[in-house]
């Protein structure tokens, strides 16, 4: 096994696709389904930090079967891990992306260093990485639930963003993803897809 693999966009979206599948295929996915309440009520599915933990522990698995982490990379899968180089993980936007953040009900303010940007605070619900080494920022993933009103286009931007490389933030994840919790319908289609993939702040098929 070579161990810079783990570096191309194509075999990480790959990996995303078997940590899906594993879910999918999972009493996991359970996770997904409508639950009985005391008072005979049915209540949906749980939240989505609950199901990003457990999809967390896939992709964790997936990634340890193809032999990673290693000694010569030291990869770890966590969740809303909001730290960078002992500081808290931001975004810097120019004016006219103010808006969309704000538009999402997030606070963008003014960067002390630079004339017309914006800075806001990020919380990706799963990156894997290793940590303090921007070199090794492998996948972020945003996780939403079909059934919760959310800003598609704002998860967007933060993707874009994250995966960018050579953007001033030093982020450079090799791979974007917006993972959307089916969480309504039959049974056969509650389920984890993978709803959009970003590359080099791009969005690709």
């Amino acid at each position: 096994m070579s161990d810079q693999k783990h570096t191309d966009p194509r075999w990480l979206s790959s990996i995303l696709q078997r940590a899906v599948d594993s879910f999918n295929n999972n009493s996991d996915v359970q996770l997904l389904m409508d639950e009985d309440s005391d008072d005979g009520e049915r209540h949906g599915a749980v939240g989505e930090r609950a199901i990003a933990h457990r999809f967390a522990v896939h992709l964790e698995r997936v990634l340890q079967d193809f032999g990673y982490p290693n000694e010569a990379v030291k990869i770890a899968t966590d969740c809303e891990y909001n730290r960078h180089r002992g500081a808290v993980k931001q975004h810097h936007v120019k004016e006219k992306l103010k808006k969309r953040v704000e538009d999402a009900h997030r606070t963008a303010q003014s960067d002390p260093k630079r004339e017309g940007w914006y800075v806001f605070s990020v919380s990706p619900d799963i990156i894997v990485h290793e940590r303090g080494v921007d070199e090794k920022n492998l996948i972020v993933i945003e996780m939403k639930r079909a059934s919760n009103s959310f800003d598609d286009d704002y998860d967007k931007l933060k993707l874009e963003l994250f995966t960018k490389q050579g953007y001033d933030d030093g982020y450079g994840y090799r791979l974007g993803a917006s993972i959307v919790a089916l969480d309504q319908g039959g049974q056969e289609e509650r389920k984890l897809i993978v709803a959009a993939r970003f590359i080099d702040g791009k969005q690709v098929a």
